[in-house]
């Protein structure tokens, strides 16, 4: 399916986007898609989909405003609400729309935190198609960007991060990253900042001395191994606090 299917395609089929109002209009034979580069025969020109607050209009056409789209392309821009969001998507049109705290998921229980969702789909989805985009901007719109992958041992995950103003397309593997995870999470629940566990534990030196010099070093080399990792990029977001036992 990843194949044969557009990440617009993808989605639309996934989410169920709705029809527009106008109906696709036939287009010259050389067409083709300004947001996929795939040829097609239908769609709407670039006009037609876009308002003045279209974010990155060059970057989502690549420099082609007079151009055209796919009507799957044109569908999911105009259903912006459900496509600006983080979310996971299978193939068989399964959807999660986590959050990154696992507090504010709680509060809704049609909602997962990632951390619990990346454990939740391994390895019982292995080897499925799947979308993903993870981001802490809902405000967005992203899924130009993104890619369709198997979830295994090189997912695509479109990452962006407010916060260290990160966006990219990650190849993960996924068991790796969930190691990856474990270890971010048991230091983070020992209350290095996730700025310490990013750079350097020891800028948290407080901490440090808390737990002590040997463990706070035995702790920092095993971070050295992943940090610059796209794994460890995804686990040091994601991170959630252990629970009190």
């Amino acid at each position: 399916m990843a194949d044969r299917l557009s990440v617009a395609d993808f989605l639309v089929k996934g989410l169920d986007l709705p029809m527009l109002s106008s109906d696709p209009q036939s287009l010259p034979s050389d067409s083709f898609c300004a947001v996929s580069g795939r040829k097609i025969t239908k769609g709407y020109t670039i006009e037609a989909i876009v308002t003045p607050t279209t974010a990155e209009f060059l970057d989502c056409f690549h420099g082609d405003p007079n151009g055209f789209v796919s009507e799957s392309v044109a569908r999911c821009f105009k259903a912006v609400r459900l496509t600006s969001r983080a979310m996971m998507l299978f193939e068989d049109g399964t959807s999660y729309y986590p959050l990154i705290s696992r507090t504010s998921a709680a509060k809704d229980e049609s909602r997962y935190c990632w951390s619990d969702l990346v454990r939740l789909v391994w390895p019982e989805r292995a080897g499925e198609c799947v979308l993903i985009i993870l981001t802490t901007n809902m405000k967005r719109r992203l899924w130009p960007y993104a890619r369709i992958g198997a979830l295994g041992t090189n997912t695509p995950v479109l990452y962006y991060d407010s916060e260290t103003h990160g966006q990219q397309v990650l190849q993960i593997h996924w068991e790796r990253m969930l190691s990856c995870l474990d270890l971010v999470e048991d230091i983070y629940s020992q209350g290095f900042s996730k700025a310490a566990i990013r750079a350097c534990l020891w800028t948290n030196w407080n901490i440090a001395e808390h737990i002590g010099i040997w463990q706070t070093r035995f702790y920092e080399k095993q971070l050295e191994v992943w940090r610059g990792t796209a794994e460890f990029l995804i686990a040091a977001l994601i991170a959630q606090k252990k629970e009190a036992t």
